[in-house]
């Protein structure tokens, strides 16, 4: 190749990088999910152990409404709504690395919680699920916590509210 050629296609290579890079930077605003947020895509979220788990499966970062910090714990509260308004995702991300989510979906009137310790509730789901999962990080090992407990500590410790 000549240096004239060489130099064209480099120049090449150039452009079709940076029309790459302008389509991966063209990312969904945060706080703006890519999808419609509804009862089956929720699903997808049974699967995330962390928050960017979840921001991967909802496309962007969630936009941060407030650190709240009460009792023993501090969480970050990010919230999301679905493409085209359809849907809503509150997460709150604990500075242990554990979250818990609260999903308002689309086509469905009831709420269905989760968090990253594998419990996953939704009574609209076909079936219902109820899964307790494993014990989260905000309960106090020297507490007593069983399966009677999960329901009310799935989005987080007592002394902090669920919020809307």
């Amino acid at each position: 190749m000549t240096g004239g050629v060489l130099l064209q296609v480099l120049r090449g290579v150039v452009v079709l990088a940076s029309l790459s890079v302008s389509a991966t930077c063209q990312a969904q605003p945060k706080g703006v999910a890519a999808v419609e947020i509804t009862t089956a895509w929720t699903q997808r979220l049974r699967a995330a152990h962390e928050l960017a788990d979840v921001e991967k499966v909802v496309g962007t970062g969630g936009k941060a409404e407030a650190t709240e910090s009460k009792g023993s714990t501090t969480r970050t509260r990010l919230s999301w709504v679905g493409r085209d308004g359809k849907g809503r995702l509150r997460v709150f991300a604990y500075r242990s690395g554990g979250f818990s989510a609260i999903v308002d979906p689309a086509d469905s009137a009831g709420e269905i919680v989760l968090n990253s310790f594998g419990a996953f509730q939704c009574s609209d789901c076909s079936p219902p699920v109820n899964a307790c999962g494993r014990r989260p990080s905000w309960i106090p090992h020297d507490l007593h916590w069983d399966t009677f407990d999960c329901p009310h500590t799935i989005t987080g410790p007592q002394d902090m509210p669920a919020g809307k």
